[in-house]
């Protein structure tokens, strides 16, 4: 068995069944002759499964119990009409501690032992009563109460679910009175009452296995549920880690293409609702070819991952974006941001690549330097996300041609609206 921590439902019969997740612990059941236990901890969880699985149905039961009880009176009265006060006292006095365990069963209570000792209370008092009865009752009818007593087991064991241990000690101590009142009080032969006490023996062993059974159902399935949430949990966490993957470029850690693509495309979405503008800086890596030749591929994968790691530091809001889109080629998106604050951090993220004072061979000052194409403007009908990344990669090529290790920008001019539109507004 396992330590839990989380919960999950169980929907297949429209209940809410919380069962803990597998975590730390490494605890094994504890069997004993009687019923399948776990060590402390673990029982406490499977207490609380319990609970939520079958809260309701305990309360119900407890409730129909005693209210069944009282409504039985009037056997009493039909079995023993010359005594039957004696019955309505015995009968009054019980109804006290069974009114006070159907108020318990309604309150909000939410401690499994607290119930199930209101119910063994509640079947103990049924049993000391219904052998009071069987006293005051005809001699030609007590086996009629032999027979109640035995309906009241089975309530207990069956329909209250009482544990196994609990269940156990009502009924030897149901066997032991029963044998006392037939030698002492009712003076019967000991015929008569070995085979009474044997037969409920004889039932309290086969209840007995039924409490037993119906207790390790109750503990498999636990076990069941808990391992469906595990595999679940570990389901969910795979295709969260695949998701993760998909969206990630697996040599620089940052976006990759796709990751950049959808997200764009959002962020110009919600600008041009918002009446917002949004910055898009395209990113190349100077003469990287060269330097992939001259200093070999490995040099380059780790050049990238250090230029990478430079342009990350652009990413500081939620909703700003830094991406590989692809070989060399880096784009950050900055939403909200003004021409100017783009090309200020454009500048900062060159300067950082260039104070990475990587060695090339074949670059113009023998060290690795970035261009870097600025676009920014408000999104609209006119200007959507792919005529905003073209203007940037218009500036980036312009930067290249410009002597490269520099910011281009590139002013966007959105044309105007065709005449009839203007006509119509």
């Amino acid at each position: 068995m396992v330590m839990m921590d989380e919960w999950v439902s169980d929907v297949s019969h429209g209940n809410s069944v919380q069962v803990p997740l597998a975590g730390s612990c490494c605890c094994k059941p504890e069997c004993s002759p009687l019923e399948q236990r776990f060590c402390s901890h673990e029982e406490a969880h499977y207490r609380r499964f319990l609970w939520e699985m079958f809260s309701r149905h305990f309360q119900l039961s407890l409730v129909g119990g005693a209210v069944l009880y009282l409504v039985l009176s009037w056997v009493d009265y039909s079995l023993f009409e010359q005594t039957v006060h004696y019955a309505f006292v015995v009968r009054a006095a019980a109804s006290a501690l069974t009114v006070a365990a159907v108020a318990i069963a309604l309150m909000a209570v939410r401690d499994l032992y607290v119930h199930q000792w209101v119910q063994a209370a509640f079947c103990f008092l049924v049993m000391v009563t219904v052998e009071w009865a069987s006293v005051l009752a005809p001699s030609e009818f007590r086996h009629l109460y032999l027979l109640a007593m035995l309906l009241g087991w089975m309530f207990a064991v069956i329909l209250m679910r009482l544990p196994l241990r609990i269940a156990t000690w009502l009924m030897l101590i149901g066997a032991v009175m029963h044998a006392g009142i037939s030698t002492m009080v009712r003076h019967e032969p000991a015929s008569v009452w070995f085979v009474e006490c044997s037969a409920i023996l004889a039932a309290g062993l086969m209840l007995g296995a039924g409490a037993y059974f119906l207790d390790k159902g109750s503990r498999d399935l636990y076990i069941q549920l808990r391992e469906v949430r595990r595999q679940r949990d570990l389901l969910k966490s795979s295709n969260t880690l695949l998701e993760q993957k998909s969206l990630r470029d697996s040599l620089t850690g940052l976006h990759n293409r796709r990751s950049f693509e959808e997200r764009f495309d959002l962020e110009c979405r919600r600008a041009a609702r918002m009446g917002a503008s949004i910055g898009v800086m395209v990113i190349d890596v100077d003469a990287f070819k060269q330097y992939n030749d001259s200093c070999g591929h490995l040099a380059g994968d780790e050049c990238l991952r250090r230029v990478a790691t430079v342009l990350s530091t652009a990413s500081r809001r939620s909703g700003d974006l830094v991406a590989r889109f692809g070989g060399e080629e880096f784009v950050v998106v900055w939403p909200d941001a003004s021409v100017h604050d783009v090309y200020e951090e454009a500048e900062r993220l060159r300067r950082g690549v260039e104070n990475l004072a990587i060695f090339h061979p074949k670059a113009l000052g023998q060290r690795v330097t970035i261009s870097v194409g600025v676009a920014c403007h408000n999104p609209s009908d006119e200007l959507n996300a792919l005529r905003l990344f073209e203007a940037a990669d218009t500036a980036l090529y312009r930067a290249k041609h410009a002597g490269r290790n520099q910011v281009e920008v590139e002013m966007l001019q959105v044309p105007p609206a065709p005449l009839d539109q203007m006509i119509a507004s």
